[in-house]
């Protein structure tokens, strides 16, 4: 659960504690977390002074108990005994709203999971690896039968990545139940696991976590099956990367332990344009392109932009033109542009518009067209 910037002060009078504004939800006058291994008294500024306050306080794993306290103008005062509330990790509250249940425990639930609009099964985890296609929508409804749903708490994220606010729709259907759309439908292939998570509004954040596994993989591959009868050219070569073979060998899950000239190919290093060119045996329908980037390390190579191009007249043709804010870093990019029938392409990267961290290097791992 998120903090909503509540900003308090605690004055220590007799031991030395943690505390911290705990996150909840807006409604909350005042919340805290407090770590504290010996008896302290504590002084706290309240939004709501007066004469009569509702205060609760219990440890972790505890029951909530109604502490003691003293009022003097617009603070409270109260002792605290970690031992007595049987641990030193406190959850304090002062003034919650009346409809908020002190002893949720339970985390939201789910309602319903689909994919495209058909129901799955009613899981936690779906894996959908095994499935002849890949999903374009992904739809949890979830709900909370103790306490409103925290709605700052809800997140989604595809393979540990926020995706774009277009991509994910959220209904509110009420303050305890919601609806989670995910557009899907123009993820590049590979691997994916789509995660959802989201709270109540509790002081202690119940949390429910949902996740789908899925595949994207691509069908067909004008490069592979002609192995032998493709012709390869590039521009240049990086030192001790002679070999082209690695752009059209199939091997295009790198696990970053190698990227050397048996999986991968690179250009030499300078301010020049970069480029591959694949000539195929014959005349193809030709209306996308996937590179799979070198990785090393815990890095991707990707190029900042790329451009694919076809003959033309003796010279060549651009397709397709990476947009201005560039390439996302990752495994690998699809580039999709209006059929073409051809038997000769290349993708090639402007001048100083290869990886960030090597911007006049072009380095690949492997080229595949359909």
């Amino acid at each position: 659960m998120k903090t909503h910037g509540l900003i308090a002060s605690l004055t220590i009078i007799a031991a030395v504690m943690m505390f911290a504004a705990l996150g909840v939800s807006p409604a909350l006058a005042e919340s805290y977390i407090i770590t504290a291994n010996t008896p302290v008294k504590m002084v706290t500024a309240v939004r709501q002074p007066g004469n009569t306050l509702r205060i609760f306080i219990k440890a972790q794993g505890g029951q909530w108990q109604q502490p003691d306290y003293e009022v003097v103008g617009d603070r409270i005062s109260l002792s605290v005994n970690p031992k007595a509330l049987g641990g030193s990790k406190l959850y304090l509250l002062i003034n919650p709203p009346a409809d908020l249940d002190l002893y949720d425990e339970k985390p939201p639930i789910l309602l319903g999971v689909k994919a495209d609009g058909k129901p799955l099964a009613l899981e936690l985890e779906v894996d959908l690896t095994a499935a002849p296609a890949p999903p374009q929508l992904i739809a949890w409804g979830l709900a909370d039968r103790e306490n409103a749903l925290d709605m700052a708490s809800l997140s989604v994220l595809l393979n540990g990545k926020t995706l774009p606010a277009d991509k994910v729709s959220v209904k509110q259907i009420s303050p305890r139940q919601v609806s989670v759309t995910v557009d899907l439908s123009e993820i590049d292939y590979g691997d994916y696991a789509l995660v959802l998570t989201a709270a109540d509004a509790f002081p202690q954040s119940n949390e429910l976590q949902a996740s789908v596994m899925f595949q994207r993989r691509p069908r067909g591959n004008y490069v592979r099956p002609q192995v032998g009868q493709v012709a390869v050219k590039v521009d240049s070569n990086y030192p001790n990367y002679p070999l082209v073979s690695a752009l059209t060998d199939g091997h295009n899950q790198l696990t970053g332990q190698s990227s050397s000239n048996d999986v991968t190919w690179a250009s030499a290093e300078n301010s020049t344009a970069h480029w591959i060119e694949i000539t195929l045996p014959e005349p193809k329908p030709l209306k996308e392109v996937t590179v799979y980037w070198a990785y090393s390390g815990s890095t991707f190579y990707t190029s900042r932009q790329i451009q694919i191009q076809i003959p033309d007249n003796g010279g060549w043709k651009t397709v397709y033109t990476s947009p201005k804010a560039g390439i996302p870093v990752g495994r690998n990019k699809t580039f999709v542009f209006d059929e073409v029938t051809t038997n000769r392409f290349r993708v090639y990267q402007p001048v100083n518009s290869g990886p960030e961290s090597r911007s006049s290097l072009m380095w690949i791992a492997e080229v595949e067209a359909r």
